[in-house]
């Protein structure tokens, strides 16, 4: 078989995958036009039943050709195509069809963009001297696959929002990692597994709002189906942030592989995505990426969700609490992904530049990246460890005794003076010009506002940092980062009441 684009050895993979087929060659018109069938089945959602006097509802799949948002009926956000050009695939999936099931169909069809929604255009030349407009045509059967992938559920997606103006704007976006036949067969067996997994059970289930106008004998009540939770992703515990939908899939890849019985299977498709050029893709775009491999052995040990989720849970030094409207939390989002997945220097520096305070589950990420990208002894980074938590102790009893207890807000007015505190730190760490100004001017300002020590577990760090062992860039990052953190028990209490504050409105798109 000819070397196909990934988009399309995708589509060929799951017809193998679901006939068990091992030779490509052996993929007849009939196994296309069947799993295209199947695929098209699960065109849109929609409430599995009444929606009336719910405060959630079931949704299930459906085959319908159009659309209802007003009463449920989403395009499924396995479909990469926008709503309103959502009939155009559907449309050339019939036709494709249709000369599927013919005796003899068409070599060559063109690749537009409702098939494949990376197709471009080119300018063509006649021999008559005109220029026009020209498509790309291929095989028959590869456009079948192309039409696959663009509708199948059996692949990593979700809708992504971008916020412009005040307004959101929706896209399905699909993830198809560049791998070999055999490794994209084994990454949609696994995908396949994901899907079908305990975890995954609320994916499909969606809130249903209450909406009440009049009064009295005038009150008027109805319900309005709201997306369900499979729209920020449909693998278990999908990112409640879009941004962080393609580093969330890796973290649930290795959840799932502390499952025994998928373990094996797991372990390997992490070790396939080492190098590998990862696409995402909405209509019309593209845009690729790889995962460092030090960020999937995190994964490979089951760490990565949690800090996935942990990233998601920081708290900008000056912002409020998150909102789904907050452009300056969506910013942090993309760079924060942007981190997790390439793990180099400037991504940290551009991670790092988003004041925010942060969970304790970062601090192995921290350490990872501390030892393994910047080759920083071991010993050090733990000793840096106990001097963070002392400053980030030090800037909570400051704060404490700023703030009234039982004032109005006492605690968001006690994480504010924090966070002064730990911006006044962070400048003067960045102001220091040797390390051993780092270490007078930081542990002496936060010795005098907390009246103690730094803790003797630190002195390998402030040790390494005055006699140069450390960069002076080094020392001033390391001090930063692990000063952000919070202790273990602020982590989980910010969690739950973050959880509890967003209610039902988590499962909602808009």
């Amino acid at each position: 078989m000819k070397n196909l684009h990934p988009f399309s050895r995708y589509g060929l993979a799951l017809i193998m995958e679901t006939y068990c087929i091992s030779d490509g060659n052996a993929i007849s018109k009939k196994h296309i036009s069947e799993t295209i069938e199947l695929s098209r089945s699960k065109f849109r959602l929609k409430p599995a039943k009444t929606i009336e006097g719910n405060n959630s509802v079931l949704y299930d799949f459906c085959a319908d050709e159009k659309g209802n948002p007003k009463k449920g009926v989403f395009l499924s956000p396995n479909v990469i195509s926008s709503d309103k050009l959502a009939k155009n695939i559907f449309k050339a999936s019939s036709e494709l069809l249709n000369e599927l099931n013919k005796d003899k169909a068409p070599i060559k069809k063109e690749a537009k963009m409702a098939t494949t929604p990376i197709a471009g255009e080119y300018l063509s030349f006649s021999t008559n001297g005109g220029i026009g407009r020209g498509k790309p045509k291929i095989d028959i059967e590869e456009l079948g696959y192309n039409i696959l992938t663009t509708l199948t559920h059996c692949k990593p997606c979700l809708q992504y929002r971008i916020d412009k103006k005040g307004m959101p704007e929706l896209y399905n976006c699909c993830i198809i990692p560049d791998l070999s036949l055999k490794d994209t067969i084994q990454f949609i067996k696994l995908f396949k597994k994901l899907q079908i997994s305990q975890a995954s059970a609320n994916l499909m289930i969606g809130n249903v709002l209450k909406n009440e106008s009049g009064k009295g004998e005038k009150l008027k009540v109805t319900y309005e189906a709201k997306r369900p939770l499979i729209f920020k992703g449909n693998f278990p515990n999908p990112p409640r942030s879009s941004a962080l939908g393609s580093i969330a899939l890796l973290g649930a890849i290795g959840e799932f592989a502390k499952q025994a019985e998928v373990s094996d299977l797991a372990q390997s498709v992490l070790d396939s995505l080492k190098g590998a050029t990862i696409y995402m893709i909405k209509y019309g775009d593209a845009q690729t990426f790889t995962y460092n491999h030090h960020v999937i052995d995190l994964a490979k040990g089951g760490n990565l969700r949690k800090m996935v989720d942990a990233v998601y849970y920081s708290k900008l030094y000056n912002q409020g609490r998150r909102t789904a409207t907050n452009t300056e939390y969506q910013k942090f989002d993309l760079f924060s992904s942007r981190f997790l997945q390439l793990f180099n220097a400037p991504a940290f520096q551009d991670f790092l530049a988003f004041r925010a305070e942060y969970s304790h589950e970062l601090e192995l990420l921290f350490k990872t990246y501390f030892i393994k990208m910047e080759n920083i002894k071991p010993e050090i980074v733990t000793s840096v460890r106990f001097l963070g938590k002392w400053l980030n102790n030090v800037a909570y009893h400051a704060a404490k005794r700023e703030i009234k207890e039982g004032s109005p807000n006492y605690h968001e007015k006690i994480r504010e003076q924090k966070a002064k505190v730990l911006i006044e730190l962070e400048s003067a760490a960045f102001a220091a010009k040797s390390g051993d100004a780092l270490v007078a001017q930081v542990v002496t300002r936060a010795g005098r506002l907390s009246g103690m020590d730094a803790p003797s577990e630190s002195d390998v760090f402030m040790e390494a940092t005055m006699n140069g062992e450390l960069k002076l860039s080094q020392a001033q990052n390391l001090i930063i980062a692990f000063s952000r953190l919070k202790s273990n028990k602020a982590s989980e209490n910010e969690s739950v009441a973050q959880n509890e504050n967003e209610g039902k409105e988590e499962l909602d798109i808009v």
